[in-house]
């Protein structure tokens, strides 16, 4: 998370107009097929900005083998150091700032923002959750303030007949 993207992103397209914000490491999900997949924001982006809706999203989502980090800082957030992020023992009292899982927990319960995106045919496949940010302890200073106006970001796909996601898209915020 934060920092520099993985090399092989590094010159990407979406990079020219996007910030690097983290990656979910290879065999977090079936549905990787053994790739990583690693999320970026278009630079500039605030709460109050109208694309927070799937399709015209702020967030984009970048399918790619696996790499080891680059050695492009200005290509990060700005405010966002870099870091591992690690399944917490604790995970069970403290929310996870990403959740790989079926369903989303959404935070106004209101299923009917997922519309659109699942009538594309994707599936949830993965979330961000701004309530998972550290805020204690040796990673409270992680991030400068909030992206998402302590909201949510919901990620789907369509997977293969093998079961592999290729695109991954942002579905919505929820804040």
């Amino acid at each position: 998370m934060g920092g520099a993207p993985p090399s092989a992103i590094e010159t990407h397209p979406l990079l020219e107009t996007h910030r690097y914000l983290l990656t979910l490491a290879a065999g977090c999900a079936s549905w990787m097929g053994g790739r990583e997949v690693s999320v970026v924001l278009r630079a500039g982006f605030g709460i109050e900005d109208e694309d927070v809706v799937y399709p015209d999203m702020a967030m984009r989502a970048i399918v790619h083998a696996p790499s080891p980090r680059g050695g492009r800082d200005d290509l990060g957030w700005p405010g966002l150091r870099a870091t591992a992020l690690l399944q917490r023992p604790d995970a069970v009292s403290t929310p996870a700032l990403v959740r790989i899982d079926d369903e989303p927990v959404l935070i106004q319960s209101e299923p009917a923002f997922a519309d659109a995106v699942r009538a594309d045919g994707h599936r949830f496949l993965f979330q961000i959750d701004e309530d998972g940010w550290p805020v204690e302890g040796e990673l409270e200073d992680l991030i400068d303030e909030y992206l998402w106006g302590y909201g949510s970001v919901y990620f789907y796909g369509t997977p293969g007949v093998d079961g592999i996601v290729r695109d991954v898209v942002a579905g919505f915020l929820d804040f």
